[in-house]
């Protein structure tokens, strides 16, 4: 049986430069130019072997919008 590691990624960056697109891009190995803006944020995963271990990605896709800066700027 295979290790399962889980990584952990958080896309922040200002709307519209296509966060959204790259994870889509990766998970679903589909690029869509024309995708709709992502509302709050958006989770998804994919897991990828390598060697003797699974890669888990846990990958979170912010809106780039105000009200997700908290995520971006903990106190």
């Amino acid at each position: 049986m295979m290790a399962i590691r889980e990584l952990k990624v958080c896309l922040l960056g200002d709307t519209g430069v296509g966060k959204s697109s790259i994870v889509c891009r990766f998970v679903q190995d589909h690029f869509d130019h024309n995708i709709s803006p992502t509302i709050g944020a958006s989770f998804m995963t994919k897991t990828v072997p390598c060697g003797n271990e699974l890669h888990k990605f846990l990958i979170w896709d912010t809106a780039g919008q105000e009200r997700v800066r908290i995520i971006r700027n903990p106190a």
